[in-house]
């Protein structure tokens, strides 16, 4: 698995888009999975009503990641989607990149949000901002069957 340092192409103009501040503590990740439902519900992105647990998981998990490995915690979650991609995005204030690793199945301190990613098909990359960072996972709808 590797994560990307530039944004890929997207679909021209978003048909919506939230973003929402969250707070720095370990109430984020809560707070963030919130939003994304109401989001989902109000917009039904191309991607299927099968697939709002995982977008919730990678909502959870980015959040996380930023309350435990950046400094302040996560500062925003913004939820957009175009006519076949939904885009999760979290900025933080570390200008460090995550970084995929093993996960840790014994201590319990992590490892395994990226790899959830990539596992439930999110593109993850990662796009460098003045004074922290923005770590996207995107989805691809799925074609009509």
């Amino acid at each position: 698995m590797t994560t990307m340092t530039t944004r890929p192409p997207l679909t021209p103009g978003p048909l919506s888009t939230q973003t929402v501040a969250l707070p720095s503590g370990p109430e984020a990740p809560s707070h963030a999975r919130r939003a994304a439902v109401a989001f989902l519900h109000r917009t039904r992105p191309a991607l299927g009503p099968e697939r709002d647990d995982d977008v919730l998981l990678i909502v959870s998990e980015l959040v996380t990641n930023a309350v435990r490995h950046a400094p302040g915690g996560p500062s925003a979650l913004t939820l957009t989607t175009t006519a076949d991609t939904l885009d999760i995005a979290v900025t933080d204030h570390s200008c460090v990149p995550p970084a995929p690793r093993a996960p840790d199945l014994t201590d319990g301190t992590g490892g395994m949000g990226l790899h959830i990613a990539d596992d439930l098909g999110a593109r993850v990359f990662t796009e460098p901002l003045p004074g922290g960072k923005c770590v996207h996972a995107a989805f691809d709808a799925e074609p009509p069957g």
